[in-house]
């Protein structure tokens, strides 16, 4: 099987089209894997095995937790992905594989991938403890990247707080169009450096308490 050189993956069409307003450059494949856990693992699962590739991207808007000294429009970068309404005992986090060779580095944040955004400040808070941002498909990308032995890399860009839901305060534009202006800064090549092999042992025993 050929193996191609990158994927880049948004759970939303918007999200694509903010990003790549003139189309995905070349070089890149492109999926859109549909919002949540079960859509990005199932197409995500089904894009790897139609092709073999080396690296892939995630990109996307997502949640900053207050206590996490984030701001609207921050662009950061995934190092690790749990799932704190899993089964606590399970292992329930997962690992960046790569590192994006931007010449300015991104901050590095931990994510939470939740069945459904923050409703309250009370859980915003909670989950605030173990992780800085949330959205609702890092952790299966990254589990399903290293099922196939893809490098995988979760770029965000914050829109929102999440704390007391309410989606007429979330600035997705501004988000977007931050990560349109970085992400059009990425290498041509393609390449994604590898990041050292104990991360991907970790996430066997890594868990997470629920909120």
């Amino acid at each position: 099987m050929r193996v191609e050189s990158c994927l880049v993956v948004f759970a939303t069409e918007m999200e694509r089209d903010g990003v790549f307003p003139d189309g995905i450059p070349q070089g890149f494949d492109c999926l859109v894997s549909g919002v949540g856990i079960l859509a990005t693992a199932l197409s995500l699962s089904k894009a790897f095995r139609n092709k073999k590739y080396k690296n892939a991207i995630q990109i996307g808007i997502a949640g900053a937790y207050r206590s996490s000294s984030l701001s609207i429009g921050d662009v950061v970068e995934v190092e690790s992905d749990c799932m704190p309404e899993f089964l606590p005992w399970e292992p329930n986090t997962f690992f960046a594989s790569g590192v994006l060779p931007f010449e300015k580095k991104l901050k590095s944040v931990k994510g939470a991938t939740v069945l459904s955004c923050t409703k309250t400040e009370d859980v915003g808070n909670v989950r605030g403890k173990f992780a800085q941002i949330e959205t609702m498909e890092g952790a299966a990308f990254f589990a399903v990247c290293k099922e196939y032995e893809v490098q995988a890399v979760q770029v965000r860009a914050i829109s929102n707080y999440a704390g007391l839901y309410n989606k007429d305060e979330w600035e997705i534009e501004r988000a977007l169009r931050t990560l349109s202006n970085l992400i059009h800064h990425l290498p041509r090549h393609n390449k994604i450096h590898a990041k050292s092999k104990p991360h991907g042992d970790r996430a066997r025993n890594q868990r997470v308490p629920g909120p």
